[in-house]
């Protein structure tokens, strides 16, 4: 009981003591926990034949009826391997990307150009998909589209690049890394200013060049940064980016683009089968649940990192 006491006292005086920072923490928690542990109460929904009249606690218990439904659901294993094949194509292809251009622009020794390009690379993360499929939509044209003109006059033939079964992989994950490397690199390029300079020079007495300085100095020391992250992107295996399948997807690829996001906003929205949408909701939460605490343990026995 003292020490339980004592416990608190010292809780207490710590917060006290970092009061400005806790306060300055605390939009943030009040966020979280509004649009994070609040929505948790409709999980239930997935369990039930929901209705507007009975609501969460009104409505009849389904038990697993709707889980049931999707796995049976003659399109379900190909809904499952679309999303596994796209997302597993951004993170391999797409996640180390940021990490390659913030150690090509910690080696540019030019601050104005460096600026600029790294201005450049942010600006698409702030466009809204519509933004970026539109203007895709302008370039990659087969009808007086830019790039196709420029093919054209060395003579090769106009590409059908969207809704083409054929480029339908590398204009996903193309366009998603244009959208997001600048964004993703701001925490590469700040765990890299935090690499102390004395092992910079240490590498240069030892005679390393640049490359030898990026590899052996540069990269362990973003090591522990680039774990974590990785961790958490492997959450979103079973998300492959619902906004950007519904815009570049079309009937030509609609085979390739079918996911669990559109499949779960189509038959919520479009469909009002609330209750199966909420169960493929809660099956990739699921899952990515378990993705995170393995890949995180692995990481552990591996690297002595991890999130928990």
């Amino acid at each position: 009981m003292i020490k339980t006491r004592v416990s608190n006292n010292r809780l207490m005086k710590r917060i006290w003591q970092h009061k400005l920072f806790y306060l300055f923490m605390l939009p943030g928690i009040v966020w979280f926990f509004l649009f994070s542990y609040v929505p948790l109460y409709g999980i239930q929904v997935a369990f039930r034949d929901y209705n507007f009249v009975g609501g969460f606690t009104g409505s009849p218990w389904a038990g697993l009826k709707y889980f049931q439904q999707f796995f049976n659901y003659y399109q379900s294993g190909d809904i499952i391997r679309n999303t596994i094949i796209i997302s597993l194509m951004k993170l391999l292809i797409g996640f180390p990307m940021p990490i390659i251009l913030a150690l090509l622009l910690n080696e540019v020794r030019m601050i104005k150009f460096k600026k600029t390009v790294q201005t450049l690379s942010y600006l698409p993360y702030f466009v809204s998909w519509i933004v970026v499929v539109t203007l895709m939509q302008r370039l990659l044209t087969p009808y007086g589209g830019p790039v196709n003109d420029l093919l054209g006059s060395f003579g090769a033939e106009s590409i059908q690049f969207l809704n083409n079964p054929t480029w339908f992989y590398q204009m996903i994950v193309g366009s998603d890394i244009w959208k997001n490397i600048g964004w993703n690199s701001i925490i590469f390029m700040a765990a890299i200013a935090g690499i102390d300079q004395q092992l910079y020079e240490a590498a240069k007495m030892d005679g390393a060049g640049r490359f030898r300085q990026m590899w052996h100095v540069s990269l362990p020391g973003i090591r522990n940064v680039a774990i974590i992250l990785f961790i958490l992107a492997v959450g979103s295996l079973m998300s492959a980016g619902y906004e950007q399948l519904l815009l570049l997807n079309g009937p030509a690829t609609a085979s390739l683009g079918s996911v669990l996001d559109v499949h779960a906003i189509n038959s919520g929205i479009r469909e009002g089968r609330l209750s199966y949408a909420a169960a493929v909701g809660l099956f990739q939460s699921v899952i990515a649940l378990i993705l995170v605490v393995t890949v995180n343990r692995i990481a552990r026995k591996v690297s002595d990192v991890s999130l928990f």
